[in-house]
């Protein structure tokens, strides 16, 4: 039998969980030659990213090397990662191209996951601070930081207001969470370092629709709405951007917040790459895939995470992009791939739902487990024990729990990070 390539493009959560799957499965693929392709070489854990940029946990802890994430148990050919940018795909000749090499290949997971969503909103990229990559958060725990300096030497009030002013754009998990501990920075840990500016500061959270955490239980929205009203969080609901401007956003109402600090974490989109596949795309970008996660018109190209789009099971929804499915869509996938390549036929994914959990601030937390609703402090401690037990290796889990102690009982850390 000639050997297969598998190929994986990307390292997030979708492909790691494929990665590490077909390593398992590596007894069944017939010495198939699995390479897995990022632009870093490590792996970075998305639901702690707003915890660097608020001062909670050093920025090390949450990225792992992807060559010691890898073959963890398999028997056969060890999976290869290479380092490199993709640059573009022909499907037809089954070619991916880098700016390092070209693969040809068997089979193809697309798992490059998404971007910041602008809705087309003109010249926004260059007034807000997105979080999706490492850079994005320590740029975040910097701006704050400088910002408070900045402010404590502005002569001009409103500049100084301007300053002092933080807003969130979105409502989602993302930014419940960032709203709440940007505030547990601004209002705990740095009013004793700037006690004249403190009373002066603002962070507000915006949402253009009605309620938040959209996607989940209701009750849930209403907890983490009065949770983030305790933390001086000023939540404005119905509220969609109409543009922003390097001092503030406009809505499309007409208010107008005064800000120079505008986190945006309002959406995601699918990478640019995804629109040039040849496959039937939803209104949102994300590709069209069967039961499988396969695309019906290029077969052997399997896309999962941000850039899928399937619907679920008995509704005409489709699955949200989180890192709980895409997790469970790579592990389906390998095995889907590894069935194909023994000539047995494919099963149709299935998405285990397994609860949420959202954090917001010392001894609170809000999740739906099960059918159940949990919030206050046996919700926080699940949380924590939760994310400590999903991190990488004894030494990082070791450190955010140090931090998150140190957090816990003393402060965040308030020096900026290079």
């Amino acid at each position: 039998m000639q050997t297969k390539r598998i190929v994986i493009l990307g390292a997030g959560f979708g492909g790691i969980a494929a990665a590490r799957e077909l390593d398992k499965l590596q007894t069944r693929l017939c010495g198939a030659e699995v390479v897995l392709l990022d632009q870093h070489n490590y792996h970075l854990f998305m639901p702690l990213l707003y915890q660097v940029g608020t001062g909670g946990i050093e920025p090390g802890n949450i990225c792992f090397p992807l060559r010691s994430m890898i073959n963890k148990g398999g028997t056969g050919p060890p999976v290869m990662f290479r380092e490199c940018q993709v640059q573009g795909l022909d499907v037809e000749r089954k070619t991916v191209f880098t700016n390092r090499v070209d693969l040809e290949y068997d089979y193809l997971v697309f798992a490059l996951g998404s971007t910041t969503n602008f809705y087309g909103l003109p010249d926004i990229e260059s007034h807000v601070m997105p979080l999706k990559t490492l850079k994005d958060g320590i740029a975040l725990h910097n701006r704050i930081l400088e910002s408070f300096e900045t402010a404590l030497l502005e002569p001009d009030e409103q500049k100084r207001r301007e300053l002092l002013t933080f807003a969130v754009v979105g409502g989602g998990a993302t930014g419940v969470e960032t709203a709440c501990t940007t505030a547990i920075f601004v209002f705990k840990t740095l009013a004793r370092d700037f006690p004249p500016l403190v009373p002066q500061a603002r962070v507000a959270l915006v949402e253009g629709a009605d309620s938040l955490l959209r996607g989940m239980r209701p009750e849930m929205g209403r907890i983490a709405l009065q949770k983030l009203k305790s933390r001086g969080v000023e939540v404005l609901l119905n509220c969609p951007v109409a543009c922003t401007s390097p001092t503030g956003i406009q809505t499309r109402d007409g208010r107008s917040i005064p800000t120079r600090n505008i986190v945006w974490v309002a959406g995601v989109r699918p990478v640019a790459l995804a629109e040039t596949l040849p496959a039937d795309k939803a209104r949102d970008g994300r590709i069209i895939v069967d039961g499988q996660l396969e695309v019906a018109a290029v077969p052997g190209l399997y896309v999962i995470g941000d850039c899928a789009y399937r619907t679920q099971f008995g509704a005409s929804i489709a699955y949200p992009p989180t890192a709980q499915i895409a997790i469970q869509e790579g592990r389906a996938v390998a095995r889907n791939i590894a069935w194909s390549i023994m000539g047995r036929p494919q099963q149709p994914f299935s998405y285990d739902y397994r609860g949420e959990l959202i954090y917001l601030g010392r001894n609170h937390a809000v999740g739906e487990i099960g059918n159940r609703v949990i919030d206050g402090a046996p919700a926080f401690w699940l949380y924590q024990t939760y994310y400590l037990n999903k991190l990488m290796g004894f030494k990082k889990k070791l450190s955010t729990l140090i931090d998150w102690a140190y957090d816990y009982f003393y402060r965040r850390n308030t020096a900026k990070l290079d």
